[in-house]
């Protein structure tokens, strides 16, 4: 017989001459990755009955961005990923398969190696340390975590040792951001003065203004806002070394990671550094210990006025709403006032009415550093064949540190402050398992697991200020003239868990899961603390029926179902309590009062999830998998209002259900397939279905003051709910609405909103794929997308408003004002006051080439002859190279309501090394 790692082991006869020649075949089930997707041992990927993707490596590091999270985007059918800031140090927000809760999280549960922790830590983990990352959607791979996973489960597992000889792995690269995209087409000065004029037509004949406007226009006189405001070629940069190797009892991974990026706005930038350190050492045949380790440093930069989105120093605010004609530089005229040039930039910009924007940056630094750490330790023991022991250790802490300053501006009139805050988090994390496999007549396998899991977590939080600094080179704390009582908060958070697993297979072709858990978390009130979860999965592996087996063209064929309960606990600490503070006074005395009532029945939201799919591979280059699913959430954790009498505006509590439905399809081309040339195209897209289908106290309606929308039975969460703009009355240039009824009313009233069929969670989200190599040459290129998606564009609100033309820039669009009767337009007149209506309610849609990169590896035979390498790749890449989309706001990527000001999105183009030894 002859044998050998991942190839079918054959039996061969051996002739006279002693002489064999054997052609091996490979084994694709030998070969086949495993997989975590719980608890326990690894599978073979093909058994895995749950609805679940995978995500390899060579995802996370072709990409040139910050955050690990931004490698999923378009990966995943049914995952939605948004970057929705360019901001350097910016994380990713996800959503599997819809908005599941009102006022809960809607974020996934995030597993690394094993143990629960915080999507910071996912963000923030250097790309280059991930083996894969298992995206778990329904309830026969979530089930088994019952607690937090009701939004899915995104399950990361790092690098291990790997190859009988050590290697040593160095990669660099560098390259500069710029902003994605422009879409907003302002005015330039001679277009400016032209409109003024055209909504004011006094100012025809104001002697000022036309002074003005002949001196700035004769002489060229103005200022591009954007390329005096932002850097379009800001650095970024990242270096990576790591080494990795086994011997027959221990492999090692450990790794050193650099990176740095400044930001396309002044005075943001970012640096991270990271260590990891993996190592699985087997001691005895029947012990096995190991630990992962990895620390991180952050810190990043940014001043305070860029993050306040209505500020008058936004740097996005500045360049939309800058006037054209204006200039931040000293303009110099001769003795007849004659144009001559310009001087040195001014603190103060007389045009603008305000401050040098960089003059305020200087004097309002701020400054986060961040210090991370995760550790996981197992140890495993094999009393018998079949049976294994786990327990699992893991920590999970960061220290954060925030000081910043603030002083005052022309327009912003706030008291000199400096403020400093630190928070220090950790979270324990204990697991043992009992883990037994074992066969009954050859046929019959099954894996059984039972285990407890405890988490406990706490989370101290600690500000300060001071006022009255006198001088702005001030910039301690300690500088101020007056200071405050510091505001400290302790939070601690517990879970008790028990959990187990059954899982069968009948001959490989019949598979069945049955999981259930008990979870318990002090989040919740002290009567329902405790809730169960479980869940039944099959699945049915046709491929290896003997009647299709006999098909040629199917390649595998499997069919899987499952239905269970799943748990969502994502509020705030001591909700379920009744709290009370200080800060009243009674009787002159400083004195207690009550800030909250308690609800002891506060317990867990819950997911009920039905999946039923298929996929398979067939004609040896189509891949496919198509999945229907139904989820309804019950019990959902809402802030309820409450009535006046109570002396409180609400509480929380556990009402109302919602419900999504939707399809996944997974598509894979692998067109061509030969020894030197591979080209492959691939396709995800998801459609889902929101429905809010009970409220509370039999209500079918209430509308969010703090959001604008209105939930309702019946229609989707998100639904924008406003008046709907009808235009412009061409007689008399006033705008006009529908009412309530859909009449149109030259009449704005609240009472007229209406449902607009307009939601901001895009019902339809996909990506696609496209991999072509040739020898060493390899091209890549990912796309991902969201549709149905609308964004309350508030920018447009100043850039298109004639009450701040004076002072501020406006749209090309609004040329088109209306000026005289019978003029169609949907622009109204000057003197028609703007409202909040569904004008300004866009389409974000969008379509973008999130990655592409252009990668040629050099032969081995070339590479021998150093000496020194045993491999070499050099690349080029992009990030958000194009985007495809209707929206005239600065960016259609942020997943917010309401957007204004936001630092948009950059584009990244990139060159990098990377060297074996």
């Amino acid at each position: 017989a002859s044998t050998y790692i991942g190839m079918e082991s054959q039996n061969l006869t051996v002739g006279t001459t002693g002489v064999m020649n054997v052609t091996m075949q490979s084994d694709i089930q030998a070969i086949e990755e495993l997989v975590v997707v719980g608890y326990g041992s690894a599978k073979k990927i093909s058994s895995v009955v749950g609805a679940s993707t995978l995500v390899k490596s060579d995802a996370f590091t072709s990409i040139p961005a910050a955050s690990s999270g931004d490698a999923l985007q378009g990966k995943v059918a049914g995952l939605q990923v948004f970057t929705s800031s360019g901001e350097p140090s910016a994380t990713v927000s996800m959503r599997l398969r819809g908005v599941n809760s009102i006022n809960a999280s809607n974020t996934p549960l995030f597993i690394l190696d094993g143990s629960p922790v915080d999507v910071a830590i996912f963000t923030a983990l250097n790309p280059n340390d991930i083996e894969n990352v298992m995206v778990m959607k329904d309830a026969s791979s979530t089930a088994i975590y019952g607690s937090r996973a009701a939004n899915g489960v995104i399950y990361i597992t790092t690098k291990k040792g790997s190859g009988e000889k050590p290697t040593i792995t160095a990669s660099a690269s560098y390259g500069i951001s710029s902003l994605a995209q422009f879409p907003m087409e302002l005015m330039n000065a001679e277009e400016w003065f032209q409109f003024r004029e055209i909504a004011d037509p006094s100012l025809l004949e104001n002697e000022q203004f036309q002074e003005l406007k002949n001196f700035r226009l004769k002489n060229n006189i103005g200022t591009n806002w954007r390329k005096w405001i932002l850097n379009e070629n800001a650095p970024t940069w990242k270096a990576d070394i790591s080494t990795s190797g086994r011997s027959e009892r221990t492999d090692f991974y450990i790794s050193l990671g650099a990176f740095a990026r400044e930001g396309i706005e002044p005075h943001s930038d970012m640096s991270r550094y990271s260590i990891r350190s993996n190592t699985n050492t087997r001691i005895t045949d029947w012990f096995k210990f190991g630990i992962n380790l990895n620390f991180t440093y952050q810190t990043q930069r940014n001043v305070g006025y860029s993050t306040v989105s209505t500020g008058y120093y936004n740097p996005m605010n500045i360049i939309a709403w800058g006037l054209p004609y204006a200039t931040p530089y000293e303009i110099l005229t001769d003795a007849n006032g004659n144009f001559t040039g310009y001087g040195e930039e001014q603190d103060f910009i007389t045009d603008l009415g305000l401050k040098n924007y960089f003059t305020i940056m200087e004097h309002s630094p701020s400054r986060r550093e961040t210090v991370r750490v995760n550790a996981n330790m197992y140890q495993e023991i094999t009393p018998i064949k079949g049976l294994v022991l786990r327990t699992v250790q893991a920590v999970e802490g960061y220290d954060y540190r925030y000081t910043g300053k603030t002083i005052p501006t022309e327009r912003i009139t706030v008291t000199p402050i400096t403020e400093e805050s630190f928070e220090r988090f950790y979270r324990l994390t204990s697991t043992n398992t009992a883990e037994y496999k074992f066969a009954i007549a050859e046929k019959n396998h099954f894996d059984i697991l039972v285990g407890h899991e405890s988490i406990v977590s706490k989370d101290n939080y600690l500000y300060t200020y001071t006022l009255g600094q006198t001088d702005p080179r001030l910039t301690n704390i300690d500088h101020g003239t007056e200071s405050f009582i510091p505001t400290f908060s302790d939070s601690r958070i517990a879970y008790n868990s028990f959990f187990s697993r059954l899982s069968y297979d009948f001959a490989d072709k019949y598979f069945l899961d049955l999981t259930y858990r008990i979870d318990g978390s002090s989040l919740f009130g002290s009567n329902r603390r405790y809730a169960n979860f479980w869940s039944v999965g099959a699945m049915w592996k046709m491929s290896n029926e003997d009647l299709i087996k006999g098909i040629s063209w199917i390649n595998n064929l499997q069919l899987k179902a499952s239905y269970g309960t799943m748990g969502n606990s994502g509020i705030s600490n001591y909700l379920s309590y009744g709290l009370t503070k200080t800060g009243k006074t009674y009787d002159g005395e400083s004195s207690w009062y009550i800030s909250s009532l308690g609800n002891p029945n506060l317990t867990w939201e819950t997911l009920e999830a039905f999946n039923l799919g298929i996929n398979g591979t067939v004609f040896d280059f189509l891949t496919f998998n198509f999945e229907f699913y139904n989820k309804n959430t019950k019990d959902m954790l809402m802030y309820i209002p409450y009535s006046f009498i109570s002396g409180f505006s609400g509480g929380w509590g556990n009402v109302g259900t919602m419900r999504n439905r939707g399809v996944d399809v997974e598509l894979r081309f692998d067109i061509i397939q030969q020894r030197d040339l591979y080209f492959g195209a691939s396709f995800n897209m998801n459609y889902n279905k929101n429905t809010i289908t009970e409220l509370y106290d039999g209500r079918d309606e209430f509308v969010d003051g703090d959001s604008g929308l209105k939930f309702q039975t019946g229609h989707a969460y998100g639904e924008y709910f406003v008046v709907r703009f009808a235009g412009v009355d061409p007689a008399n240039g006033k705008s006009l609405w529908y009412d309530a009824d859909g009449n149109i009313t030259s009449t704005y009233s609240e009472s007229h909103a209406a449902f607009l069929g307009r939601n901001r969670f895009a019902p339809w989200s996909g990506g696609a794929a496209l991999d072509l190599s040739w020898k060493g040459f390899s091209i890549n290129a990912t796309f991902a997308g969201v549709f149905g998606k609308y964004i309350e564009n508030y920018d447009r609100y100043f850039v298109e408003n004639p009450t701040f033309a004076d002072e501020s820039n406006m749209t090309k669009r609004m040329m088109n004002i209306w000026t005289a009767p019978g003029q169609i337009t949907d622009i109204p007149k000057a003197s028609e006051p703007v409202k909040h209506d569904s004008r300004f309610i866009e389409n974000a849609s969008f379509v973008r080439l999130k990655n592409l990169q252009i990668a040629y590896t050099f032969p081995k035979k070339m590479i021998a002859k150093t000496n020194i390498f045993s491999g070499a790749k050099i690349y080029v890449s992009g990030r958000n190279l194009l985007t495809f989309t209707k929206y005239t706001g600065w960016d259609p990527e942020i997943d917010q309501i309401t957007a204004m000001g936001n630092y948009p999105n950059t584009r990244q183009y990139i060159v990098g090394l990377e060297f074996n030894f």
